[in-house]
C-alpha cells in the first residue's frame, strides 16, 4: 500500500466516523427532547404514542413471539442407551456427511453434549460412521456414513 492510498483511506475512515457520531448525537437529542416533553407535560394529559415510546427497543422486544427461535426441548428423562437407539433409528435421515447439528435436527432435541459425542465415538468404533473432518476453530467435526459391510456367507 502506498502512502497516498493510506492517507486517502484514513481520511475516508475519519469522515465516516464523524458522520456516525453525528447520527448518534442526533438520536440522543431526539430521545432527550422526548424525555423533556414527558417531564413538562401535565400529569393527566395523554401524550402521542411516538413521544411515549422514547427508548430504542431491544432486539428481543422487536421480535414477535412467533418469530423467536427456541431450542428444541430434550425429553424429560433419558434412559441409558436411548440416544444411541434414536440415532440408529433415524440414521437413514442423516446426510452422507453430517455434523452434530444435523444429528440434533434429526432427533428433534439436543441430548447432553457428552452423551452425544460418546455415542458418535461408539458409532465410529462400530464402523457405522467415520470422521470426515476434525474440528478446527469454528468448524465442527464432520462425520461420514460408511457403506454397510457385505454379509459374509460361510
Amino acid at each position: 500500500m502506498r502512502h497516498e492510498e493510506y492517507e486517502r483511506r484514513r481520511r475516508a475512515l475519519e469522515a465516516q466516523f464523524r458522520e456516525d457520531l453525528e447520527l448518534l448525537r442526533a438520536g440522543y437529542q431526539a430521545k432527550l427532547r422526548a424525555l423533556e416533553m414527558l417531564w413538562l407535560a401535565p400529569p393527566g394529559e395523554a401524550l402521542p404514542q411516538a413521544v411515549a415510546v422514547s427508548e430504542t427497543l431491544r432486539l428481543s422486544e422487536t421480535l414477535a413471539s412467533s418469530e423467536t427461535v427456541t431450542p428444541p426441548e430434550p425429553p424429560k428423562e433419558i434412559r441409558r442407551g436411548q440416544v444411541r437407539e434414536e440415532i440408529e433409528a433415524a440414521f437413514a435421515e442423516l446426510p452422507e456427511e453430517f455434523d452434530r447439528r444435523d444429528v440434533i435436527r434429526v432427533l428433534g432435541y439436543e441430548p447432553p453434549r457428552a452423551t452425544l459425542f460418546r455415542v458418535l465415538e461408539q458409532l465410529v468404533v462400530d464402523k457405522w460412521i467415520s470422521v470426515a473432518w476434525y474440528s478446527s476453530g469454528r468448524s465442527s467435526t464432520r462425520y461420514a456414513k460408511l457403506p454397510e459391510p457385505a454379509e459374509e456367507t460361510v
